[in-house]
């Protein structure tokens, strides 16, 4: 038997079967008597409910409140429709409850006068499922003292949430009454259980399989829509008649944003330009905090200008003189049509002045900004060579199965069914984490009105930066060499670098196996070098022809152009490594917050007790180590 429980979704079904409800006869010489109900809701067998299938309700696992409400038609959201409410509930094999008829609206007074008048009519309950199981077709379970065939769902824990009257349930076999006020008459009832045949229970589910299927197709894409049409039981038609209303209801709010937008657009381009700076004088124009920006990378004379910024915004900035920290401030101060009222000789109020708005903050931290992204690549970027890049989008440990998985590709079972693979057991994580460093303009630097100042702050912090990556990943590379590459691992050799070396590590990269024994399948394409042996790297790689001792049998380079010799200055001198592309099979990897792989500056007024501005570089980025089979080390001696 299938013990597998499903925890599903708190939404009420409701379920109509076998059950009945017996009048209670009001007191005679009590006028005031409420009409009193007595009801067998459910006789704990199977109940073939909508798109469930067939429903067997757990009776040992659901719970319910004597004080249940009793509804019209399950209807939760009129008040008209409460009938009344329980006073009882008894749960046992099967579920019975006693209550009274309390409603006074024209619903509650249609159910009394029918049922005064004889009319039968038939019990139903909403029941809120927790947990279920699937009992397939060919296995029984005995449930609420009855041996129950399957296939069909077993609601294993439940609340029992309303208990509705019904003109007419999916059992129409059964029959109810309900006691009219003031009538001494109690109303009785025979049931009578029809158990329907196989064939009708699959000719039933399939034809709600492909009304349901019908639904999903029209509004796969509207899950309210779907949801909706399925619980009140709309056909696809229906259906697709919502989502064209839906459709068209989209499309007449954006007409109307879109409009409202134009008119915003409209209204901004009758408004004069922002002023700006021609010469240390305001004038009218279209400047902006783009335009400062490129004026002050260009007096700073910030490399890769043009792929920085668009024509149109250098053209601009041309109009903007942006030759001190000052004619800066007065840029951005024009923006919001005001003047610079102190001097820079007046460090406290110039700096209050500065930053009255957020342009100010907003330039110098897109000019450090501009300037770390000029000097990206000028660094160290050897890391690219043995490192997977890995985007993550917070600070929580990211964990990760190895890249060489145990097996091979299996032919399919005699059924068609794919067999299952091993993955490695073995685990990696990578966590990025936050390191920074802050600068200042200090009083001096204000009075000096040195706006150099700026990029030159900004290059010192992004070289700070990548030197910390790079300290960093080397660090944790060689540390991991350390602790995988072995000869257990068949993944070392020893010897300084010559052809002759070179060899015996190629044959043991391409001797790398799985944990099977089947070949990794890579290429080496990479010479990872420290000091010592960066010159042999490059000697190997350029030269066409052999000579000396080592080369008597051949006098061709069969190495010429091979492996690409790259250049560590964060190695171990004497080391060296022959790896491959770390697309394929990296042995390190670099995680990135959102991406980012260049340093963050920032700027902002200091701190009270310091005069002047501050600049603060952070980077966001974390290093793992990937996979011993990426490669093979030399410890170069």
């Amino acid at each position: 038997m299938n013990e597998k429980l499903k925890k599903t979704d708190e939404k009420t079904i409701q379920l109509t079967g076998d059950c009945s409800i017996i009048a209670a006869a009001a007191e005679d010489g009590n006028p005031e008597k409420l009409p009193g109900v007595t009801i067998n809701v459910y006789n704990g067998g199977k109940i073939n409910v909508g798109y469930w299938g067939g429903i067997v309700v757990d009776l040992k696992g659901m719970a319910a409140s004597n004080n249940t409400p009793i509804l019209y038609r399950h209807d939760t959201y009129d008040i008209d429709s409460v009938l009344g409410q329980t006073d009882k509930v008894t749960i046992g094999t099967k579920i019975n409850a006693t209550g009274a008829i309390m409603g006074d609206s024209d619903t509650v007074k249609s159910v009394v006068g029918l049922a005064k008048n004889g009319f039968k009519f038939q019990a139903s309950m909403g029941t809120t499922p927790l947990t279920t199981r699937q009992i397939p077709e060919g296995e029984s379970v005995e449930v609420n003292g009855q041996t129950i065939d399957g296939p069909f769902t077993l609601i294993v824990s439940s609340k029992l949430a309303e208990i509705s009257i019904l003109p007419l349930g999916a059992d129409d076999t059964t029959s109810a009454a309900v006691a009219a006020a003031q009538t001494t008459n109690e109303v009785k009832m025979d049931t009578k259980v029809v158990t329907p045949t196989a064939d009708e229970i699959k000719a039933a589910v399939n034809t709600e399989k492909t009304r349901v299927a019908g639904i999903v197709a029209e509004a796969g894409s509207y899950p309210e829509i779907m949801a909706k049409a399925i619980s009140e039981n709309w056909d696809a038609m229906k259906t697709k008649s919502a989502v064209l209303e839906a459709k068209l209801a989209v499309f007449e709010a954006e007409k109307i944003e879109a409009a409202k937008q134009a008119a915003i657009k409209a209204e901004e381009l009758k408004r004069p330009g922002a002023p700006h700076i021609v010469d240390g004088k305001v004038i009218q124009g279209a400047q902006n905090v783009d335009t400062i920006t490129a004026a002050v990378c260009a007096c700073g004379n910030m490399a890769g200008l043009e792929k920085a910024f668009s024509a149109d915004i250098l053209n601009k900035a041309k109009d903007v003189k942006a030759r001190s920290i000052t004619e800066l401030v007065m840029a951005t101060l024009a923006l919001s049509g005001r003047t610079l009222e102190a001097s820079h000789r007046d460090p406290r109020a110039f700096i209050e002045a500065a930053f009255s708005t957020a342009d100010i903050a907003n330039v110098l931290s897109n000019v450090a900004n501009k300037f770390i992204a000029s000097i990206y690549g000028i660094n160290e970027m050897t890391w690219k060579e043995v490192s997977a890049i890995r985007n993550v989008s917070d600070f929580k440990t990211n964990t990760g199965i190895r890249l060489i998985m145990s097996n091979l590709l299996k032919e399919l079972a005699p059924n068609g069914e794919i067999q299952h693979g091993t993955v490695s057991d073995t685990t990696r994580t990578i966590t990025a984490d936050t390191k920074g460093l802050m600068l200042g303009f200090t009083r001096q630097n204000i009075i000096n009105d040195d706006l150099g100042l700026l990029g030159e702050g900004a290059s010192k912090l992004a070289y700070a930066a990548h030197r910390t990556f790079n300290t960093d990943f080397w660090a944790a590379l060689e540390a991991a060499v350390a602790a995988n590459f072995s000869n257990d691992n068949k993944n070392t050799t020893t010897g300084a670098l010559t052809v002759t070396t070179l060899a015996a590590a190629e044959l043991l990269f391409l001797a790398l196996e799985d944990d099977d024994g089947n070949p990794i399948g890579t290429s080496p394409t990479t010479l990872l070098c420290g000091g010592k042996a960066y010159g042999p790297a490059r000697s190997i790689y350029q030269s066409q022809r052999l000579i000396g001792a080592t080369a008597k049998s051949a006098d061709v380079n069969i190495y010429g152009n091979r492996f690409n010799p790259v250049f560590s200055a964060y190695l171990s001198s004497l080391p060296w490594y022959l790896t491959g592309n770390p697309a394929g099979i990296p042995m390190m990897e670099s995680a990135f917050l959102n991406g980012n792989q260049m340093p963050i500056v920032e700027t902002a007024q200091t701190d009270f007790n310091t005069l002047g501005i501050q600049m603060r570089c952070y980077y966001d980025y974390g290093i793992s180590f990937a996979e011993a089979k990426s490669g093979v080390y030399s410890t170069g001696a």
